[in-house]
């Protein structure tokens, strides 16, 4: 009797993945990434950089978390049901029926960007650019060291891998997290920016900023309003979102006259200074003008604050306002408020005072700010500075309140002028909302256009 001998194959068919036995095979995005502004956080610990685990999985899970709500909210009725869907494709605590996701994802540093532990500068010739936005990074009373940042430049690349049709159902979710979301810390304001450096650049970014281009890239309009039932009416989303865009301005145009900046630091500086400038700018009227660094506010509430908290004032409180108002707060919570040289003091220095917000359960912390000012990269490798207001509804029953002052402080949402209010901040005047002076004050400036809303 003869044996025939059997030749291996050259080469063993590839694996079939699956995430479990049996399950779906898997499918894989590549995507070629990198980091355009500098990173604030993103580590497993407080004020840290991580020096191994570069860019996190669980940080960017959780930006693809927040993406998907903000395009896919309108099609739920229920945060019950919202939340079975959100689960179901990114994971949950595992209970009878399991909870693992079907979405993996892998990522690996090609380049990491150099650490910067700097101290940050508010003013004057040194300021450090992009202070607006990193100043929680400063250094603390007590000891408490500048947090280290990461400069931009770092490279790597992500790969998800999962079911085709939970894959393409990611692939929108990707694209809005690129183009208005970012990895770490303070990404609303513009810290953390992506950009795709692959071949395939043109099918995730778009050539221009337009609705036509943003409908290509999402197979519809994102930005069209649509109806949220009241339960879900809180979450942010692009249904409804309002959309500025600029021009960069070059360096030197922005106040740093001797620094290099890339092109998408000068555009991300550029929509920074949009919120800075209508929040504290004296060229614009909302302070007036001081040695060195502004002075008086012409906004509301230091004018509030003053009447509300016994101390010695060098500015006393006007006594033609009446009711109390904090139209910064639809901008984000908490705000710390700190009157240097007067007000209360602690331990032989300023106190800090805070506003933040209650409603029938108590006080809360925090309410994210539904504005996000950043660079958006586009596909011939340019950015463009952006104002993207996210529709959101303010918490029922709702109030600004200032913590050192609580019972009388109590204001809504969006309410800008009090009674007699002068409304020394010209943007405020006739307006219903700060979304409305914001974005129509922004839209009056010189190349800036409206692309949503």
């Amino acid at each position: 009797m003869s044996l025939s001998v059997v030749k291996p194959p050259a080469a063993l068919p590839e694996r079939r993945r699956r995430v479990v036995r049996g399950g779906p095979v898997l499918e894989t995005v590549e995507l070629a990434l990198e980091l355009v502004t500098p990173v604030l956080g993103g580590a497993a610990v407080l004020r840290t950089i991580d020096a191994v685990d570069i860019v996190r999985v669980p940080s960017i899970r959780g930006q693809l978390r927040f993406w998907w709500r903000a395009l896919n909210v309108q099609r739920f009725k229920t945060p019950a049901e919202l939340y079975a869907k959100e689960s179901a494709l990114f994971g949950r605590a595992a209970d009878d029926c399991g909870g693992r996701s079907p979405v993996e994802l892998r990522v690996r540093v090609d380049k990491d960007g150099e650490i910067d532990g700097s101290e940050i500068r508010l003013y004057g010739a040194g300021a450090t650019p992009g202070a607006y936005a990193l100043f929680p990074a400063r250094a603390e009373a007590g000891g408490t060291p500048t947090a280290p940042r990461r400069k931009p430049g770092t490279r790597f690349t992500l790969e998800v891998r999962a079911p085709k049709e939970r894959l393409e159902e990611l692939r929108p979710v990707l694209r809005a997290w690129i183009l208005f979301g970012g990895y770490g810390s303070r990404t609303r304001r513009g810290l953390g920016s992506l950009t795709v450096t692959g071949a395939d650049k043109a099918s995730w970014l778009p050539k221009e900023a337009s609705l036509a281009q943003f409908g290509r890239l999402f197979g519809r309009d994102v930005f069209a309003q649509e109806v949220v039932p009241a339960e879900l009416a809180q979450t942010p989303r692009l249904a409804g979102a309002s959309l500025l865009v600029g021009k960069a301005l070059s360096a030197p145009e922005l106040g740093f006259k001797d620094r290099v900046m890339t092109e998408a630091e000068c555009a991300w500086l550029t929509a920074l200074h949009w919120l800075r400038d209508f929040r504290q700018g004296t060229d614009t009227g909302a302070r007036q003008e001081g040695k060195g660094k502004p002075s008086v506010s012409n906004w509301p509430e230091a004018n509030n604050i003053r009447r509300l908290v016994p101390s010695t004032w060098t500015h006393r409180p006007s006594p033609s306002f009446g009711t109390v108002t904090w139209p910064r707060a639809a901008f984000g919570l908490p705000i710390g408020v700190t009157f240097l040289g007067e007000g209360p003091q602690e331990d032989g220095k300023s106190k800090k005072l805070e506003l933040t917000w209650k409603d029938g359960e108590g006080l809360h912390n925090r309410l994210a700010s539904p504005l996000i000012v950043k660079a958006m990269p586009l596909a011939n490798g340019k950015f463009v500075p952006i104002a993207l207001w996210l529709e959101r509804a303010w918490p029922p029953g709702g109030q600004v309140v200032l913590k050192q002052a609580e019972e009388q402080s109590a204001a809504p949402f969006d309410k800008l002028l009090g009674q007699n209010d002068p409304a020394l901040f010209t943007p405020l005047r006739g307006k219903t909302s700060l979304r409305a002076a914001f974005l129509d004050w922004l839209a009056g400036r010189p190349n800036v256009k409206r692309i949503a809303r």
